[in-house]
This record gives structure tokens, C-alpha cells and sequence, in this order.
């Protein structure tokens, strides 16, 4: 049975520049204006916030984490950036390694690692293995230009496995191809003589 509540998604991203939160702001704002109810911490400002608890909260209560690939992200997510800075999101990030470490299978299919316009796969951290496992580059905020993380996000398939057939087709052997026979033509005294039978010596 389809399900009919929106489904959740948390967004983790860094704050690398003023620009890049916009940009994830805009992003965000396209998800939820398409019928995700998405968590973001810009829109969690309105008192006083245990952030590492909201972070915990967030990630269990979503279908879906979306990570934003950024250089920061993958400094801090990998665990080359110094111990005072990105400190929320060196917890939120090891938050998800646990989550993968706990059940790979099931978070791998969670976690989303997704590359904005004006970044790409290279600033996705190692720990979601940008290289061996799928990514979603957003061209634009449109739903041609996100298409493939949308389907992902509301399990819409671009092809779906036809219904298997009530039987398999029938399909006898082909008969055995004859086997030529060498021919050897013979001139004796102006008699031609056709040896059919192989290299056998033809005598007159």
C-alpha cells in the first residue's frame, strides 16, 4: 500500500560561506515546495537548541539523510579538520558513520550524498564512497534538473521490471547441418572422374 505522509528528509550540509547556506536554503525550500517535509537548521532558530540532540533526533526520525557535498564537509567528515572547528557537523558525521557501521545495508540506501550546483563528487567524504557507490548531481532546482535524486527520494523508478512470463518459449533443437564432402577432380586421357569419398587415388 503507497504511503500517504510526506516523506522526511534531514539535510546535513556545512557552513562553509554565507553563499553555500543559501544555496542549500534554496535547495531545501524546492524540496518541501515538491511535497518532502524536510528538516533543515535554518528553519530551527526560533529559541534556545541542544543541537546535538536535534541532530540525533533528526537522523532517526528520517526516511532520508542528505548529505551536501562540499570541500568542508569532506575535510570535517573524514576527520581531517581541526578538533574547534565544524564541530556540529564533525558530531552530525559521526552520527552517520555509526549508523553505517550498525547496518550498512540499510543506511547505505538512507544516506544520500548529493553534489549541488558549482561542486562535485571529488568533495564527497570517502566514508560515502563516492566512487563505488551512486551519488546525485542536481543541475538546477527544477525537477528535470534534480529528477534522479527525486525518484530515489519518492521511490519512483525510471524503468520498472515487467511481470515475469506465464511460460518459457519453446525451442527444439535445429537439426544437424550436413557435413560436405570433399571433392577431388580427376583428369585422366580427357575423362574427368569426381572422387567424392575424400583423398582417396584415382587410377586409370
Amino acid at each position: 500500500m503507497p504511503r500517504t505522509d510526506p516523506v522526511r528528509v534531514f539535510v546535513s550540509y556545512t557552513h562553509d560561506s554565507p553563499e553555500h547556506k543559501d544555496h542549500v536554503l534554496a535547495f531545501s525550500e524546492f524540496l518541501v515546495r515538491n511535497g518532502l517535509d524536510v528538516t533543515l537548521d535554518q528553519w530551527n532558530l526560533a529559541h534556545r537548541q541542544d543541537w546535538y540532540t536535534w541532530a540525533i533526533a533528526s537522523i532517526e526520525n528520517a526516511d532520508h539523510v542528505i548529505v551536501v557535498a562540499s570541500a568542508r564537509y569532506r575535510e570535517a567528515a573524514d576527520g581531517h579538520a581541526s578538533p574547534e572547528s565544524n564541530r556540529g557537523l564533525q558530531s552530525e558525521a559521526a552520527l552517520l558513520r555509526e549508523k553505517l557501521h550498525s547496518d550498512r545495508p540499510a543506511w547505505t540506501r538512507k544516506i544520500l550524498p548529493v553534489v549541488l550546483p558549482g561542486h562535485t563528487p571529488a568533495e564527497i567524504p570517502a566514508f560515502l564512497q563516492p566512487q563505488t557507490a551512486d551519488h546525485y548531481l542536481v543541475a538546477e532546482f527544477t525537477v528535470a534538473g534534480c529528477e534522479a535524486l527525486l525518484r530515489v527520494l519518492t521511490a519512483q523508478p525510471p524503468h520498472v521490471k515487467p511481470a515475469l512470463g506465464a511460460r518459457q518459449p519453446h525451442l527444439p533443437p535445429r537439426p544437424a547441418s550436413p557435413v560436405p564432402l570433399r571433392q577431388k577432380v580427376v583428369s585422366r586421357g580427357g575423362i574427368t572422374i569426381v572422387n567424392q569419398g575424400g583423398d582417396q587415388n584415382v587410377s586409370m
